[in-house]
């Protein structure tokens, strides 16, 4: 069962967008009018809204990121403040964060604390513009932190992807580093694994490719796959989190959802292990293409495209929604076999669906959030 938590009118035009932060109960919005908002989620029943980003982007925000939280091992003293990347369709990145938390005062810890929590969402924190990213030449449609946030990737109707580089504990300076110009068309969506330097990119070329950074070249990023299958315009992938109580071992598995109305699952060996105990140092993990297989195709649901998918970590399920205003769940029952457990038909009401997220509140109970055309964010619990 798919039950309503809560319904936000969180801005005034369509929302594009959302996304939560990897460890800390946030939710950030990108919207059509211009503004991002940031939200709280302290409960199944409570999401105060902490702050609105505005008066930056001259045109609709289209896309946004949290970037990952990171220790810093060299200096136990140092706190990696919560920043988010926004992508617009004025074809420039704003790099927002919180300077200093009010009454700062944090525990040094390998994970992060309940005390921690608390400070970093603290509605008294003021998020500031840290640094305007400029390079595409055209509209954002995507932007996406690397599990270190030393990289960002943004993908444009330029048909370009640009990776840049910056000092994850500032992040005042980025640097491209390098430009990526193999998609014949329009990029709707990059997305990195969430242990890994491997990017993934969709396109309406209807393909995915896959890149991977030179070890021996930090600037060099080459094709290790190219996905090839759909047959109309490729909206969303993303990777299966290595952690997922149903990844495989030694397999990087990746969704992707499209206009043809399938969602797909594909899969490539993982030899990272194999090569660094085998290989010699001066060889190791260079980014040689890797052989992707089509695991299977998910059973049918949408009866329009499909824009918007996630793989839960927590549970391994998948949900995805799209202008037919429906949300699926799909589970997987045994290695490669799927069926839909859940659906929910009408969740904005006549409106199109534009994102899913699955996220955990500050509790740890973990919910479903989408966005859509009519200006909502609506809260999901999932029982199956």
């Amino acid at each position: 069962m798919v039950s309503l938590l809560k319904s936000i009118k969180a801005h005034n035009d369509k929302v594009w967008n959302i996304n939560s932060h990897p460890t800390l109960p946030l939710l950030a919005t990108a919207s059509t009018d211009k503004t991002s908002k940031i939200f709280k989620l302290s409960s199944l029943q409570n999401f105060p809204q902490l702050t609105v980003l505005e008066d930056t982007h001259k045109r609709s925000i289209r896309a946004i990121e949290f970037k990952p939280t990171v220790k810093n091992s060299a200096d136990p003293s140092f706190v990696d403040l919560p920043a988010l990347a926004l992508g617009s369709f004025d074809s420039t990145i704003s790099i927002w964060g919180i300077d200093e938390p009010s009454n700062i005062d944090l525990i040094d810890e390998s994970e992060i604390s309940n005390h921690e929590v608390e400070l970093l969402t603290n509605a008294s924190n003021e998020w500031n513009l840290i640094a305007i990213i400029e390079g595409h030449e055209n509209e954002i449609k995507s932007v996406s932190w690397n599990w270190s946030g030393k990289y960002l990737a943004s993908c444009s109707r330029d048909k370009t992807i640009w990776i840049w580089e910056t000092d994850s504990e500032t992040l005042e300076e980025f640097e491209c580093i390098c430009v990526l110009n193999d998609h014949g068309q329009d990029i709707k969506h990059v997305t990195w694994h969430p242990t890994k330097n491997i990017l993934a990119s969709s396109s309406y070329d209807d393909t995915i490719r896959i890149y991977k950074q030179d070890v021996d070249d930090d600037d060099h990023w080459s094709t290790i796959g190219i996905l090839n299958g759909h047959e109309g315009t490729v909206w969303c992938s993303k990777f299966e989190n290595p952690d997922s109580p149903m990844s495989k071992e030694n397999r990087i598995r990746l969704v992707s959802v499209s206009d043809d109305l399938t969602v797909r699952i594909w899969s490539s060996e993982d030899k990272e292990n194999e090569e660094a105990s085998e290989l010699p140092s001066s060889i190791k993990h260079r980014s040689e293409e890797l052989v992707w297989e089509l695991d299977c195709i998910l059973p049918t649901a949408h009866s329009y495209p499909i824009y918007s998918v996630s793989w839960s970590d927590k549970t391994g399920k998948i949900a995805t929604c799209g202008s037919d205003g429906l949300i699926v769940i799909y589970k997987e029952v045994s290695d490669g076999n799927w069926e839909i457990e859940n659906m929910k038909e009408a969740s904005h009401g006549v409106y199109e669906v534009n994102s899913i997220i699955w996220a955990n509140t500050i509790e740890g109970d973990e919910i479903l959030i989408t966005a859509g055309d009519d200006g909502y964010i609506n809260f999901w619990e999932v029982q199956g």
